[in-house]
């Protein structure tokens, strides 16, 4: 049996999942918007020291969100406009 979710569905079960990333990360990702479009987590800051605190625990950030989230690529955005993309597999080519 091949169960199929609806797109309120879908929507309900990715916020639960980024709910669940923002209390591993609560400081800062608590006070950033989180959006996850297919494979990438875009992560939009309204504070530098909040790219900063990201960017200081990187590789754990990462993978946390591949396994949480299955996200490939992860983004960073401060003041709309996109600092920093990496991706959560250490040898995955990122694609623009």
């Amino acid at each position: 049996m091949i169960l199929e979710f609806n797109p309120k569905d879908q929507a309900h079960l990715t916020q639960r999942r980024i709910n669940r990333l923002t209390k591993i990360f609560l400081h800062p990702l608590g006070l950033c918007h989180l959006e996850v479009k297919l494979d990438r987590l875009m992560v939009h800051c309204t504070e530098a020291w909040m790219v900063d605190s990201l960017m200081d625990d990187l590789d754990h950030f990462s993978e946390t969100a591949r396994i949480i989230l299955g996200t490939q690529v992860i983004s960073l955005y401060f003041a709309k406009e996109e600092i920093y993309r990496t991706a959560t597999e250490p040898r995955l080519p990122i694609a623009s």
